[in-house]
């Protein structure tokens, strides 16, 4: 079967799932924003690799799918992880003092805290990324109607069951009503992807 076939057969499910779950590895093993495209890659290889192999008697394409994405993204970090304690990699303190063009300091000084917080998965852009991403995102919200515009100010801080709670809403509703109202206004402003 060629691959466009084999792209063919891959539900919106099933990349859904990939786009989750390589978004889900920024911040672990060293995975970056960067990276998210290149593990999407790897994965979907991986799915149309295994594809023939599927059986619909066994179980339905989606299970398969997420099995074969679980089991790769296994691989990829005990992968990456291995890479990270190779003995071959230099190995120091944190602690020692090395020489700067400002004078001897502990090697942790030199490292910002845009990369530590990067590196950690604390945040998964840049600080610079992040301001401008806050000044787009204040920009669709102003647009917003002041019921809509609550809503997102409420979405900072809590969850989906919190905010419908708060409202007096069944979730559902809320996903229908204001959630999808909110999509629509980032993806007008072309902003949907942040909402992953």
């Amino acid at each position: 079967m060629d691959t466009s076939k084999q792209k063919q057969q891959l539900t919106k499910y099933t990349m859904t799932l990939v786009h989750c779950k390589a978004r889900q590895l920024v911040g672990k093993a060293g995975y970056t924003q960067d990276d998210i495209k290149d593990i999407e890659q790897d994965l979907i290889r991986d799915l149309l690799e295994r594809l023939p192999k599927f059986d619909p008697a066994k179980a339905t394409l989606n299970t398969f799918a997420v099995r074969v994405v679980e089991g790769k993204i296994s691989k990829l970090l005990r992968d990456r992880q291995a890479e990270m304690r190779d003995h071959r990699r230099e190995a120091f303190s944190m602690n020692e003092e090395i020489e700067t063009e400002e004078g001897p300091m502990e090697r942790h000084e030199t490292i910002g805290q845009d990369e530590i917080d990067l590196r950690t998965g604390r945040y998964n852009r840049p600080a610079a990324d992040h301001a401008h991403l806050l000044m787009d995102m204040n920009a669709v919200l102003i647009g917003l109607s002041p019921e809509l515009r609550q809503v997102a100010d409420m979405l900072r801080t809590q969850s989906v069951a919190e905010v419908a709670r708060d409202l007096g809403i069944p979730r559902r509703t809320f996903r229908d009503r204001h959630l999808a109202q909110l999509r629509e206004a980032f993806a007008a402003n072309r902003m949907d992807d942040y909402l992953r």
